[in-house]
């Protein structure tokens, strides 16, 4: 039989959720536009630029804030070096609008590509060199940050949690991460 703690109850190493808090020099965590232009009823104000079956595109100028798009690659690029992964600079950037979530399911998402070539080659043809991808899920009216950051090609996978207070929990998604 596995479990998931030592015969003492005590967690075992892999576990252990360490809480580190990030704050990167010169990027605000908060700004004076929406994080994502959407109405009420959590729909973007704009059409899409890609329509797939079940998700729509969206260019992320003029969909999702700027100081938004600044924190997540920053912070993209502070969990990529702490996983030994390639950092990204002046990336293209998409949000993806999944028409069967929930925003507490992860609805929102923005995903970062190095180049416009990298982003045709991965959302067209499902071709994808690595991911840097951001869910936004919402938790009692908390928006907080899951990434997935992979290279495929050394078939490497991480998974982190950003608080909305920038705390960072590595190795897990927010989706189950307590608020």
């Amino acid at each position: 039989m596995l479990s998931g703690c030592d015969k003492l109850g005590i967690p075992l190493p892999w576990q252990k959720k360490e809480v580190i808090q990030i704050k990167i020099d010169g990027v605000p965590s908060t700004g004076k536009e929406p994080m994502l232009m959407i109405d009420d009823q959590l729909e973007p104000l704009t059409k899409p630029t890609y329509q797939l079956i079940k998700r729509d595109l969206y260019d992320c100028q003029g969909m999702v804030a700027p100081w938004l798009q600044n924190l997540l690659v920053a912070e993209l690029n502070f969990l990529a070096e702490k996983s030994k992964l390639k950092l990204i600079e002046k990336p293209v950037c998409l949000l993806n609008v999944d028409k069967d979530e929930s925003p507490k399911n992860g609805r929102f998402s923005v995903h970062f590509y190095k180049d416009a070539e990298e982003l045709k080659a991965c959302v067209l043809h499902q071709h994808c060199e690595s991911a840097r991808n951001v869910s936004l899920v919402l938790k009692n009216q908390l928006v907080f940050r899951s990434y997935f950051l992979s290279d495929f090609k050394r078939e490497k996978f991480y998974q982190h949690c950003v608080t909305p207070e920038g705390n960072w929990i590595a190795n897990t998604t927010c989706y189950t991460v307590e608020n």
